[in-house]
Order: structure tokens, then C-alpha cells, then sequence
């Protein structure tokens, strides 16, 4: 698995700066493990419990935004 670290990404959801694991195990297939999500609040970045059922829901959400990001940035 490679490391990664996006330090700004602006979504439909939000901006975020997130942090992981990612490998690609096959073309249709991208395993991303994230480490860290903050979202850019009224007053800075404001890290986000993993454990909330939003916040899962949330990065559900992201994952397709995510792919294509990781994907475009490791060619």
C-alpha cells in the first residue's frame, strides 16, 4: 500500500485535507484505508471522528471524488 496525503481537496461535499493508505490491486479495484479527515471549517481545519455514522457516511460519499483524485496523481 502507498502513502497519501491531499492537502487541500474542494468537493461537492466540502474542502477536506485527508490522509492514508491506497494501493490499486487490480483495474476495476482501488483499496483506499483513511487515516485522517478534516474538513475546512469557519475557523480552520476541524478533524472529523471516523467513528460517526455521518462522518462514515460522509466518506462513502467522497470515495468516487477520491479514486479519481489518487488516480490521476500517481501516473
Amino acid at each position: 500500500m502507498n502513502e497519501f496525503s491531499i492537502s487541500r481537496i474542494n468537493t461537492d461535499f466540502g474542502i477536506f485535507r485527508i490522509s492514508g493508505l491506497w494501493s490499486k490491486e487490480s483495474l476495476e479495484s482501488l483499496r483506499i484505508d483513511i487515516h485522517s479527515i478534516e474538513v475546512m471549517g469557519t475557523d480552520g481545519w476541524v478533524l472529523l471522528n471516523q467513528s460517526n455514522e455521518k462522518v462514515i457516511n460522509l466518506i462513502t460519499d467522497l470515495m468516487p471524488t477520491l479514486k479519481t483524485h489518487l488516480l490521476a496523481n500517481s501516473r
